[in-house]
């Protein structure tokens, strides 16, 4: 859908350096280059996102929260008609946290569990009062599961994994128990007698009275699950439990056990719920296949949506079912039914968030990844294009005839986007356990990509991985860079220049002490060579090449640089950034723009000179390092003030 640049610069917040507010200027004009004082060029928010952790029905109102917080630090609520998807309200509220984590209601009032928020929150949506209800624990302690049920609110709490139950009428406090070894209890349900909690792994099922006493122990009852229970729901004695990649039924007493296995293309059920009519239906995460729980099995009745997590699954009296995604779409359908889906994104919802990465397109769009959304700004017209992809793009870059190819976290897949109408196509998946995608090059004269990534959590080897675009073949090489994540890659004629991080990705610590450098023939994939040139860095973060000098970055020790002359193989200049981010550059220039001290500068392309100063203190818009995305006269990049897109003029050369 098309945005307007009014809409989009709504919602903007231009802090921190000064910003001007883009008219039609999209290019540099000269004499703003010219300027001693240079200046960014604001275009408002890149990015709106519509991430949502917590959803509630009242009526025929869905309510909303967002996951994160606005750029001023207030967590979004917003109120949807559930028959026509018309925004009824979008409330900004006043609730010190880190964005919204879970959400209930009763027949008035919505209840707010935050992230990082030791508070129940009440709201009116009719009179907007806002309360901090209650404090069901210590000042860490945040909701992570709420059920309303008779005069009660039930919670059930992080890092506690502790039950408790909140009286309604004055917000009273009592406390069942904790439910298991786990940090998170994940999971509530009530009935007329019974409280019923679940963890999350290792995964404990606990059945307590309703006034209270001495809990039943029923995890011998689940299945092993690597993420123990993600939900619960309780029909007629008979309890149904998303345990692992089974759904399972069974009473208190063990009997009428039914296992069901969940199918091979979903990940898990993470959404389980009883109709007015005593169905249960169950909705799969990623895939977000609903279905029918049967006597014996799982019939499938619909398919809302797909590649997302799920935030609610909620069955009307009319029999139809409202569902919430946790990208913020949100649907309704009869089962078996046609589904009707809303996208509360550009429903007045959406908020600005900081960005993946960016690309200027040939065409002069400038595309910008966000949290699973990407948006394609037209800057000279003021309007942009948002849609979906399947994860967060870490990196793009653009082939033949304006193909744009992202490499997607967390699936590790390589998709090729259509420059026209957006469509994406699945070149294929990285795999041999890669996480990010850090850096892809397009080398066009072999019609391949080559694209270095960072290993999954807890391992320590990443990958230059060869595509080859004709076959779609993707050549994995772990072995350049052994034990080390593979941070960045620069191209210069037939060579690939790698630099490793001996750090991986959450580990305890790294197998080897010193981070290297790899130069590999794009051609023929051998390794040309391979060294230790500083023998006390543990992590590179990047690296540029211009002529015969190789600019490296540290990300270990932080912000240290160092200039590599490719012909002597010394080094010829090296300095302290204060801070790792992104190098790059054009017309033999050399630019860096780090985090930590949020500094553009540009760097000496010979022995003698210091890096220069131009933009001081940008305001953090990054999710991942900063990316340049110069414009084609080479007097400006695009990047990000904040969570707006801008443009920021270079001084001339010489």
């Amino acid at each position: 859908m098309a945005l307007s640049r009014r809409s989009l610069l709504a919602g903007s917040t231009l802090a921190g350096a000064a910003l001007t507010v883009g008219g039609d200027l999209w290019c540099p004009a000269p004499a703003l280059a010219d300027e001693k004082s240079l200046t960014p060029v604001g275009f408002g928010p890149a990015s709106l996102t519509s991430a949502v952790r917590g959803a509630a029905v009242i009526g025929d109102s869905v309510f909303i929260a967002s996951r994160f917080n606005t750029p001023e630090q207030k967590l979004r609520l917003a109120e949807f008609d559930a028959t026509t998807g018309a925004t009824r309200a979008v409330d900004d509220l006043d609730i010190p946290s880190s964005g919204g984590n879970k959400m209930t209601a009763d027949d008035r009032y919505v209840y707010i569990g935050p992230a990082g928020s030791a508070h129940v929150w009440r709201f009116d949506p009719r009179t907007k009062e806002l309360l901090a209800w209650a404090k069901p624990g210590t000042s860490t302690t945040w909701s992570y599961e709420m059920v309303v049920d008779g005069g009660y609110l039930y919670t059930g709490t992080y890092p506690d994994c502790t039950v408790r139950r909140i009286r309604l009428s004055d917000a009273t406090i009592e406390t069942y128990g904790r439910v298991s070894t786990s940090q998170y209890a994940t999971a509530l349900d009530v009935d007329d007698e019974y409280v019923y909690a679940g963890s999350a792994a290792p995964g404990a099922l606990l059945l307590w009275p309703k006034a209270g006493g001495t809990p039943v122990d029923l995890t011998a009852h689940l299945s092993d699950s690597p993420v123990g229970i993600l939900d619960l729901a309780v029909r007629d004695k008979v309890i149904h439990v998303a345990s692992g990649r089974q759904l399972i039924s069974f009473r208190a007493d063990g009997s009428e056990r039914v296992s069901r296995e969940i199918p091979a293309e979903d990940r898990y059920i993470d959404q389980v719920a009883v109709g007015h009519d005593g169905k249960v239906y169950a909705l799969a995460r990623l895939t977000s296949n609903v279905y029918e729980v049967t006597g014996t099995g799982l019939e499938k009745v619909g398919q809302p949506i797909q590649d997302v997590e799920n935030a609610l699954l909620a069955p009307q009296a009319d029999g139809s079912l409202i569902g919430v995604s946790g990208l913020g779409h949100i649907w309704r359908m009869a089962p078996g039914g046609t589904p009707t889906v809303w996208h509360s994104a550009t429903r007045g919802f959406g908020y600005p968030e900081v960005v993946q990465s960016m690309l200027l397109h040939s065409r002069g769009t400038v595309w910008v990844a966000g949290h699973y959304a990407m948006t394609v700004h037209r800057p000279e017209r003021g309007i942009s294009v948002r849609f979906d992809i399947n994860g967060e793009p870490k990196s793009l870059a653009e082939g033949a005839r304006g193909t744009v190819y992202a490499g997607l976290y967390p699936s590790t897949q390589i998709v090729a986007i259509g420059p026209d109408r957006h469509d994406i196509t699945v070149v294929g998946t990285l795999g041999h356990e890669q996480l990010r995608a850090r850096r892809i090059h397009v080398d066009s004269r072999r019609n391949q990509l080559l694209v270095a990534s960072s290993p999954a959590t807890t391992k320590h080897t990443g990958a230059l991985t060869f595509v080859d675009l004709a076959t779609n073949r993707f050549d994995v090489h772990r072995e350049y860079l052994p034990e080390q994540s593979v941070m960045d890659v620069a191209v210069s004629g037939r060579t690939a220049y790698i630099v490793g991080d001996t750090y991986g990705e959450v580990t305890p610590g790294p197998l080897r002490p010193t981070a290297q450098v790899a130069a590999v023939d794009i051609v023929t994939r051998e390794l040309l060579w391979r060294e230790e040139i500083k023998p006390d860095w543990a992590s590179y973060e990047s690296i540029h090449v211009v002529g015969n000098l190789l600019y490296a970055m540290a990300r270990r020790p932080r912000g240290a640089w160092f200039a590599y002359d490719l012909t002597t193989r010394t080094i010829v200049m090296e300095g302290d950034l204060g801070g790792y981010g992104q190098f790059n550059g054009l017309d033999g220039r050399v630019f860096s723009w780090v985090h930590w001290t949020n500094d553009i500068c540009e760097l000496p392309t010979s022995p003698g000179g210091e890096p220069t100063t131009l933009y001081d203190n940008v305001a953090r818009g990054w999710y991942n390092n900063p990316m340049f995305n110069f414009t084609p006269n080479g007097k400006a990049t695009w990047g990000m003030h904040g969570t707006d897109l801008a443009l920021f003029p270079l001084p001339k050369t010489g």
